[in-house]
C-alpha cells in the first residue's frame, strides 16, 4: 500500500513572508530587537464600529450557522459597494460569496475554475500565495514578468504573447504586492481588449484599492461592460480597514462562475465567522472615517520611507501608486535571499526577498509600521547593505 501524499501539495512552495515573519516573531520572543518590516498587516486597530458590531452580535446570540454564501444584509452592502464604488453595475446580492478572508475567495475561485492541464498566467512581480494555489488547483502557473524600467508593469504585447488554448484565468493585482504599482484605466481596459479575444477568465484581486496615493485611479476589470461576463473581483476587509485577524474576504462573480465557487465553499468550510460577518458589516456600513485616517499615515509613511531610501546608494525603487509596500532592486547583482537572511541574523531587520515574489536580485519593504520602526529598520538595512558589500 502507498503512502505517498499529493503531489500537487507537496509541489506548491510555502509562502515565504508567513516564514520570514515567524522567525522574526521567534527571535523577539527570545529578547532580541527585531525590526519587522516583513509582513502586509496594517499597525491599527480595527475601528470600533467593527468590534461594537461584533460585540452585539455576541450579546444577541448570533454564534450559529449562517447561509453558507455570507449573511443576507452583508451581502446586500457588498453589492452596493461593488456598483456605487466599482462600477460593476450587474453587481447583486445572489452573486456575492463573503468567504474566511480574500485568500480564500482566490483560492476558491481557483478550485472553480481549473483543470488538469489548463494554464493560469500571473503578473510579475506577484503575490507569493498565487502560483501555489495554482499548483494545488492542478493547473500550471505561467509566469509573465514586467521589467524594473516599466515600473514593473507588464505590457499587453507580453500579455499576448503568454495567452494560449490553455489559458483559464489571468490573475490581476493592482495596486500591487508587492510593488505597490497600478495600472491605469486605459492599461486594464487595453488588457480586457487581449481577454475578449480568447476563451479565459480574470481574477482581479483589489484588496488594496482604498490604499492609493498619486495620480491614478483604481479601476475594476468588472466595470467594463463587454468583459463583465469574465471577471471574479475579489476584495475584503483586511487591509482598508486592519481587520486581518477577523478573516473576512468577498468576491463577485457571474452567475455560471459564482454557482461553482459557491459549491467549493459549501463543501470545504461552509461559511466564515457569524460574529466575523457582523464586524465586517460594521466596518463597511460606518468605518468610512477610519479608512481615511489610516490612509493619510500610510500616505505619510509612504513619504518618509522614500525620502529615507533615497539616501541610500546602490538602491533603484519607483514610488508607489498604492498598497504599502516599497519594492527595491538592487544596481549590481545580489543574492537577494542569501542578503535578507543575512540582514535578519546580523542586523536584526525582517525583509522579504524579491525571489518570493518571483523577482530575483530585490526586495519588499512594508511600510505598515511607525514611523519610529520604519527610520530603525531603514538605518539598519543601509548599514547592512554597507557591510554586506563589503564582505562579498
Amino acid at each position: 500500500m502507498s503512502l505517498d501524499l499529493s503531489i500537487r501539495v507537496e509541489s506548491a512552495l510555502e509562502a515565504q513572508t508567513l516564514a520570514i515573519s515567524n522567525t522574526a516573531k521567534q527571535m523577539k520572543a527570545a529578547g532580541i530587537d527585531v525590526v519587522s518590516l516583513s509582513v502586509g498587516e496594517p499597525d491599527f486597530d480595527t475601528p470600533q464600529c467593527a468590534k461594537d458590531a461584533a460585540i452585539q452580535a455576541l450579546a444577541e446570540n448570533f454564534t450559529h450557522y449562517t447561509d453558507s454564501n455570507g449573511i443576507a444584509e452583508l451581502r446586500e452592502t457588498i453589492a452596493k459597494k461593488f456598483r456605487e464604488e466599482n462600477g460593476i453595475v450587474q453587481a447583486v446580492a445572489s452573486n456575492v460569496i463573503v468567504s474566511g478572508g480574500a485568500k480564500q475567495c482566490i483560492y476558491n475561485t481557483l478550485m472553480a475554475l481549473c483543470n488538469e492541464g489548463d494554464e493560469v498566467i500571473i503578473l510579475a512581480p506577484y503575490w507569493v500565495s498565487y502560483p501555489a494555489m495554482v499548483v494545488m488547483c492542478g493547473a500550471k502557473p505561467i509566469i509573465v514578468s514586467g521589467k524594473v524600467e516599466h515600473a514593473y508593469k507588464v505590457t499587453v504585447e507580453d500579455l499576448k504573447q503568454a495567452i494560449t488554448p490553455k489559458t483559464k484565468c489571468v490573475i490581476f493585482n493592482s495596486p500591487s504586492n508587492p510593488t505597490g504599482m497600478m495600472y491605469t484605466e486605459q492599461e486594464i481596459r487595453a488588457f480586457g481588449e487581449v481577454i475578449n479575444q480568447h476563451d479565459c477568465y480574470v481574477l482581479s484581486d483589489e484588496i488594496y484599492e482604498k490604499l492609493t496615493y498619486g495620480e491614478i485611479s483604481h479601476f475594476s476589470p468588472a466595470a467594463i461592460p463587454e468583459l463583465a461576463s469574465k471577471v471574479i473581483t475579489v476584495n475584503g476587509v483586511s487591509k482598508a480597514y486592519a481587520m486581518t485577524g477577523w478573516r473576512i474576504g468577498y468576491l463577485h462573480a457571474p452567475d455560471h462562475v459564482f454557482r461553482e465557487i459557491s459549491k467549493v465553499q459549501g463543501q470545504s468550510t461552509s461559511h466564515p465567522s457569524s460574529i466575523a460577518q457582523k464586524a465586517a458589516l460594521g466596518a463597511l456600513q460606518y468605518g468610512s472615517h477610519d479608512v481615511r485616517t489610516m490612509h493619510a499615515a500610510f500616505a505619510a509613511r509612504k513619504t518618509l520611507v522614500c525620502e529615507l531610501l533615497s539616501q541610500i546608494p546602490g538602491l533603484r525603487f519607483h514610488i508607489p501608486d498604492g498598497a504599502f509596500y516599497v519594492f527595491i532592486s538592487f544596481d549590481h547583482a545580489i543574492d537577494d535571499v542569501d542578503f535578507c537572511a543575512y540582514l535578519l541574523e546580523v542586523f536584526h531587520v525582517a525583509l522579504v526577498p524579491g525571489d518570493a515574489f518571483g523577482c530575483k536580485g530585490a526586495l519588499r519593504i512594508s511600510f505598515a509600521a511607525s514611523e519610529e520602526t520604519l527610520r530603525k529598520g531603514i538605518d539598519r538595512l543601509a548599514k547592512g547593505l554597507q557591510a554586506y558589500g563589503s564582505k562579498q
